[in-house]
């Protein structure tokens, strides 16, 4: 079943109105800490897309889309690069930055807590399972992957502009469009991983949390300064992401996954139920 154009902006519409409401709400009437008001409005985009599998499927529709998120089984090139891509990029702009002296990985015992912690608090189950659990899925199914993805780029993008308002965010000592930038190319390199893994969620969480875990241990922001350091950063990004497109001729693994159901005599999957998430030994 293809999602029509109505269902795709109903998404939206519960992911921006959960985030973006809380967040004012929480920020301007209540004393809660920044990191709890970011975190509880952060679930807008998973909330929608629970709800959009629940209005297709019912709570048999919400439970596989929750399992989609830990199907752990995905080839080893794969896991290194959802886990070893991102803190690549981070530790190359770090570099390339000079950052005054600021000491990388100064607690590198941190790594695991920060992952666990950045896993299922810091944004990527709060927010996965929306964009692309539903909307990525969505919109592959009748635009190019290279469309699906932009478009899934700049919603969330544009998702994140309350949290630059915001004193005590990550992004408020950031210039938007530079951040607009990152997560777009960010989302290039996410959609590729996702698809050639045959839409396996995990592969979304895992480069969705690296990012976060890096951009917290890697100082890249100096206070009080132009952030130089997420310059390089989203540049580093961009040049992955171009990379990408041109060697799938813009297909982003998606070829894959037509191949794939030619191979199976499949039709086009439903999508808050997915494909056969994390059958690696299909890719």
């Amino acid at each position: 079943m293809i999602p029509t154009r109505k269902e795709v902006i109903t998404f939206i519409v519960i992911a921006f109105a959960f985030s973006w409401l809380s967040w004012w709400g929480l920020y301007t009437w209540t004393s809660l800490p920044i990191l709890a008001t970011v975190l509880i409005g952060s679930f807008g985009p998973s909330v929608a897309g629970s709800y959009m599998a629940y209005r297709e499927n019912g709570w048999s529709g919400v439970q596989t889309l929750l399992k989609r998120g830990f199907e752990w089984r995905m080839a080893g090139k794969y896991y290194a690069f959802g886990l070893l891509l991102i803190p690549f990029l981070f530790v190359l702009a770090y570099w390339l930055t000079d950052a005054s002296g600021a000491l990388l990985l100064n607690e590198p015992w941190l790594v695991i807590p920060y992952f666990l912690y950045m896993l299922f608090l810091g944004g990527t189950v709060q927010q996965e399972y929306g964009w692309r659990g539903y909307l990525l899925d969505a919109l592959q199914l009748n635009k190019t992957p290279l469309q699906a993805s932009l478009f899934v780029g700049v919603v969330w993008a544009v998702w994140h502009i309350p949290l630059f308002l915001m004193t005590g965010t990550g992004q408020a000592s950031l210039p938007f469009w530079a951040y607009a930038v990152a997560i777009l190319s960010f989302t290039l390199i996410i959609s590729w991983l996702y698809n050639v893994t045959t839409m396996n969620l995990w592969a979304a969480f895992l480069l969705h949390t690296t990012f976060n875990v890096s951009y917290a241990l890697v100082p890249l922001i100096e206070p009080g300064q132009v952030s130089i350091g997420f310059l390089y950063l989203t540049l580093l990004l961009f040049t992955t992401a171009i990379v990408l497109v041109w060697k799938t001729h813009g297909h982003l693994g998606y070829d894959h996954l037509e191949q794939l159901e030619a191979v199976e005599g499949s039709h086009q999957p439903n999508v808050t139920l997915g494909r056969d998430t994390g059958k690696e030994g299909n890719v």
